[in-house]
């Protein structure tokens, strides 16, 4: 059984804990076993459960407090919740938060929950398997991108630096303030974000006229940090999928990760919408296509 690694500035109840690589495994982090889940998980589960019912039965509040109810349960015992639900846990709190229109109570959420994921991440890349590190990490940056992009809604949008544009003329947000504009971030890599771009095309056709403008951000990921051979390789690849899909709108190469930093779009393909005045209206994922499209609309609507 392997010792535990206590975490700077982790809580003293963490630092006393002894996480074992057995430990780990009950957190199901695709760990491949089947372990007897332990009373507090079986309660978070249910209670999470309950809240979907709540709210397909429009009883939003009742679902709020179901989740908000769950928390507390996982909270008490942190170790006994398995971690892919923990993150489940704080993402449907999230989302039922902005239902209400407790945006606030969303985003400090987020952040409390993401300060927990990257204690366990922590742990996990120096006792976990690489399946482990990966679901670890991944969950860790799923609630801290989500943080971000709950706290963007209703603020004005960060500037966007683009170092070079593969397509259309250089712009900013400033210069296109009174146009309602959605930024897609995506990769050459990311399947998800090819098949957007059908449908992003087909928006930009639509809604143009409408004053919507449609901007593709992405970045060098398999050359970052390589040599100019290997950055000019990614380029092609990248102006392949450009060209392969007939992309009509503005594409841009931004300079490293920083940007995707600020939108919190770490996960790809990631949207925000920002509205005529530079007000962010929508940042999250793209398949979330009906709230993305009643954003869309309500912003277009307004001149």
């Amino acid at each position: 059984m392997r010792s535990l690694v206590v975490i700077r500035n982790s809580t003293a109840k963490l630092a006393a804990t002894r996480v074992s690589f057995l430990a780990m495994e009950n957190m199901n982090i695709d760990a491949g076993l089947s372990v007897e889940p332990a009373k507090p998980q079986v309660l978070v589960t249910q209670l999470i459960g309950r809240s979907f019912e709540f709210r397909q039965a429009g009883k939003l509040d009742q679902a709020v407090a179901s989740l908000e109810q769950a928390l507390v349960e996982a909270r008490k015992k942190p170790f006994e919740i398995e971690f892919q639900t923990r993150i489940q846990l704080a993402m449907t709190l999230a989302d039922a938060y902005q239902s209400v229109g407790e945006i606030e109570k969303a985003r400090k959420m987020l952040v409390a929950e993401a300060a927990f994921a990257e204690k366990v991440s922590q742990v996990i890349q120096a006792t976990g398997t690489p399946p482990q590190k990966r679901a670890a990490t991944a969950g860790f940056l799923q609630l801290s991108d989500r943080s971000i992009q709950v706290g963007l809604l209703g603020s004005e949008a960060p500037e966007i630096s683009v170092k070079e544009w593969l397509v259309g003329e250089p712009t900013s947000l400033a210069e296109l303030r009174g146009r309602v504009v959605l930024l897609e971030f995506w990769a050459t890599w990311c399947k998800p974000c090819q098949e957007m771009f059908p449908k992003l095309n087909e928006l930009h056709q639509i809604e143009g006229p409408r004053g919507l403008e449609v901007i593709g951000l992405t970045r060098h990921y398999m050359a970052y940090g390589g040599t100019d051979e290997s950055k000019m390789e990614e380029r092609e690849l990248m102006l392949g999928m450009v060209n392969q899909h007939q992309v009509g709108f503005r594409v841009g190469v931004a300079e490293d990760e920083r940007l995707q930093a600020v939108f919190g779009a770490n996960g790809l393909p990631t949207i925000v919408l920002v509205d005529r005045k530079s007000i962010v209206r929508y940042a999250g994922p793209g398949e979330n296509t009906r709230v993305l499209n009643r954003a869309l609309q309500q912003s277009l609507a307004v001149w």
